[in-house]
């Protein structure tokens, strides 16, 4: 039986900031300067920050900051598949994105809802592109994202931590896969949308049923000229729109792609440099 601490004030389980609960005032899509409130310009992506080996008990890990996005990634395997599965000659990817309860503004419950899960497949279906899954039979690879704050682009830093770690762990790749998102608000498309941006574009449909939307993709920037693995799209975007926004992405990814190959050579050579240091 289970003791209660006499001195302590038991808070609720859920809790609701203040400040949702105020009067809320009529806000715009941009600032009163008729920019982003971030100050960024329309297809300026947020900062970036990567490190590797931050969980000492995953074969492969990684950590990733986009702005105030913030997720941590690791990988174990690959392993023996568990009795009783399904038995195939290609390695078997198991992909779980879980939100911490404090990720967002309003507290979220432990169990994993349908974004999460949601999210837990279209990572899936990414990663088993990019995994060269013949190289590992009857084995099984797990890939356990967490993300500790949720501010907008959040399937792409997914996409991104993910691939990090793959190379981290030493996982046979095709190419270290890259995610990317635009946003499209007005007709005007705006790079590495906010989660203030994206809800603020989600009501303006909703509402109004006007054109707009969000597109994710991942891909593998040198792999075939630059190889799709995921392309999520939402909401009602134009033809031409679209290949604007395509073309966007690829440039972002292409940027991003070059920091996150000089984050995995400079962790090469810092571990090439330590076991120098031991062995000598």
């Amino acid at each position: 039986m289970g003791s209660r601490d006499t001195r302590r004030i038991m808070g609720p389980e859920k809790s609701i900031p203040y400040s949702l609960l105020q009067t809320q005032e009529k806000s715009s899509f941009l600032g009163e300067d008729s920019s982003r409130r971030d100050a960024r310009s329309a297809v300026d992506p947020r900062k970036y920050f990567m490190s590797l080996g931050v969980i000492s008990q995953a074969k492969g890990s990684s950590y990733l900051e986009v702005g105030n996005t913030k997720v941590c990634c690791g990988v174990y395997g690959p392993m023996d598949v568990q009795r009783g599965s399904d038995f195939n000659m290609s390695c078997k990817v198991l992909c779980e994105v879980k939100m911490a309860p404090f990720s967002c503004l309003v507290r979220r419950s432990p169990q994993p809802d349908k974004q999460q899960k949601e999210m837990s497949r279209q990572l899936k279906d990414a990663l088993e592109t990019v995994i060269i899954l013949d190289k590992f039979p009857k084995s099984q690879i797990d890939v356990y994202v967490t993300v500790i704050e949720d501010d907008g682009g959040l399937l792409a830093a997914c996409i991104t931590a993910a691939g990090l770690a793959l190379c981290h762990a030493n996982i046979d790749v095709y190419d270290l896969v890259i995610g990317a998102t635009v946003l499209w608000h007005n007709g005007i498309l705006y790079a590495d949308p906010t989660h203030y941006e994206e809800e603020y574009e989600g009501r303006e449909i909703r509402s109004s049923g006007s054109e707009g939307g969000q597109l994710t993709v991942g891909m593998m920037p040198k792999y075939a000229n630059g190889q799709v693995t995921l392309l999520v799209q939402g909401g009602q975007v134009s033809a031409d729109n679209l290949c604007e926004g395509l073309e966007v992405v690829v440039e972002i990814c292409q940027r991003i792609y070059n920091l996150s190959r000089k984050t995995l050579v400079e962790y090469v050579e810092q571990s090439l440099e330590e076991n120098e240091d031991n062995a000598s």
